[in-house]
Parts: C-alpha cells; sequence; structure tokens
C-alpha cells in the first residue's frame, strides 16, 4: 500500500507511476485520517508514503498519520518526498513520527514544479516542461531502486537549511484567513469538494473558509477552473498550476486510489 497525499496532484502523479510500475496499489492518506483508519495489515506487502514537502517537513495529515499508523505484517518501506527545490528534512520527521512503529527501508526526493504561489513565482510554461521532464528520469531511478529492493537514504535535493528551524513557520502561517473568493466564482463548489482539511463551507452559494487553519495545501487556489481564489494579495496576477494527471479532480471527478 502507497500512502498517498497530494495538494495539486504532483505527489500523486509520483505515487500513481511507482504504484503501476510496482503493483502496489495507492491508498487516499486523507481519506485514512479524516476516518481515523489507522490499523492495517500489510500481508508482507511493501509499503510506501508519498508526500510533497511543508516548509521543509511533512504536511500536517500525513504528519498525523505516521503519529497514530500501526501496520501488521509490512514488507519493504519506503518515503518519497516531492518538492520544488529542497526536500529538508521531510523523510527524516516522518522517521521519528513512524519510530517504534515501523522503520522506513529507503527514502527518495523528487523535484516538481513549485505551488507555493503566496511565496514564490510559480514556474513559466517552458520551466514546467524542464523540470517535470527532469523529474520523470528521477522517478524511473526511485522505480527500479524500489524494485531492487534498495535500503538507505537517498535523497538529493535536501539542502544546507536546518529543517527544526523552519518547519515551526509552517504551524504559525497554515490560516486560511488570507483566503478570498473574487467575483469570478461561478459557485462550481469545487473548492469545499478537494479540500483536505474539509475547511471550505458554502454558505448562500459562496464559498467561506470557515476553519482558522488548513493544510496550505493550495488546492482550491490552484485547482478553482477560473482562478477565483486568491491568497492575499501575493497571489494576485500569477498563473496557476496542477499536475495534468490532477485534470479530473480539477473538473469534479474522484481519483481513484485503487
Amino acid at each position: 500500500m502507497i500512502f498517498v497525499f497530494s495538494g495539486t496532484g504532483n505527489s500523486y502523479s509520483v505515487a500513481q507511476r511507482i504504484s503501476a510500475a510496482t503493483g502496489v496499489k495507492m491508498v487516499d492518506l486523507v481519506a485514512a485520517v479524516r476516518y481515523k483508519r489507522y490499523g492495517y495489515d500489510a500481508a508482507g506487502e511493501d509499503m510506501g508514503f508519498v508526500f510533497p514537502v511543508y516548509y521543509y517537513g511533512l504536511p500536517r495529515m500525513v504528519a498525523e498519520l505516521a503519529e497514530n499508523i500501526v501496520v501488521r505484517n509490512p514488507g519493504r518501506v519506503f518515503a518519497v518526498a516531492t518538492c520544488g527545490e529542497e526536500s529538508g528534512g521531510a523523510c527524516e520527521m516522518l522517521a521519528e513520527k513512524l519510530s517504534g512503529r515501523l522503520k522506513l527501508d529507503a527514502c527518495y526526493d523528487v523535484v516538481m514544479p513549485d505551488n507555493s504561489i503566496f511565496a514564490f513565482e510559480p514556474p513559466t510554461p517552458e520551466q514546467e516542461r524542464e523540470t517535470l521532464e527532469k523529474a520523470d528520469a528521477r522517478v524511473e531511478e526511485i522505480v527500479a531502486s524500489i524494485r531492487d529492493g534498495e535500503s538507505g537514504d537517498f535523497c538529493q535535493y535536501k539542502g544546507e537549511k536546518d529543517w527544526r528551524e523552519i518547519y515551526p513557520m509552517y504551524e504559525e502561517q497554515r490560516v486560511t484567513e488570507p483566503f478570498r473568493i473574487t467575483d469570478k466564482c461561478i459557485e462550481c463548489r469545487l473548492c469545499e469538494e478537494i479540500c483536505p482539511e474539509q475547511a471550505i463551507k458554502v454558505y448562500h452559494r459562496k464559498p467561506v473558509w470557515d476553519e482558522e487553519r488548513c493544510s496550505l495545501c493550495m488546492g482550491c487556489l490552484e485547482l478553482c477552473p477560473k482562478d477565483a481564489i486568491e491568497y492575499g494579495d501575493a497571489t494576485v496576477g500569477r498563473r496557476r498550476f496542477f499536475n495534468k494527471v490532477y485534470y479530473e479532480r480539477s473538473i469534479g471527478i474522484p481519483l481513484k486510489f485503487n
């Protein structure tokens, strides 16, 4: 089983390729956390965690799963972190959260187009294509390593920054107050449907962020079909990005995790 968390499709696309190549089925991490499905029997099958890197560490929901999951009869355990430039301590943090229950046999990272448009300029179409081409080659390497049963830390993009100093900012900044809707909204309710934290509710046909905190996955903003969602003023006029594998989700079709 491969537990997958993905805001705009990068991690989902990587997990999908690993699943297709290895035959290990994907599991929706969001559903597992939402419904507190923490107990599993792997029956000797390999298992993995595929997730994006937030503030050099784990998304909130990935951390929650890792703190609570109990797996009987696991095979080899691997992790793949997708990142904009550097993966920091995401895999190290995962290993710490799993400590005493699961041991990571192998860790990998892969650079994908950055979706943190509230903090950085999004990639141009050309930069996006180049990054995805390099990522394809990197994922092939990861698949080969998993198939060969290699063990070790194979992360190539950790960077030099101390993730323990940077990650606390995630807890401080994953607030929903800056989100706002513009008059481009067509009342499709997609943002409400796809929010992993269920932080968005539609009142009087307009979305409202009625929870104070979220995962900061940017799925609502990036996947909005009319670019009708902004995060403060930082995202105004900036190009949106989501992985094309996520197209079905962008038009409201639930993704398949098995």
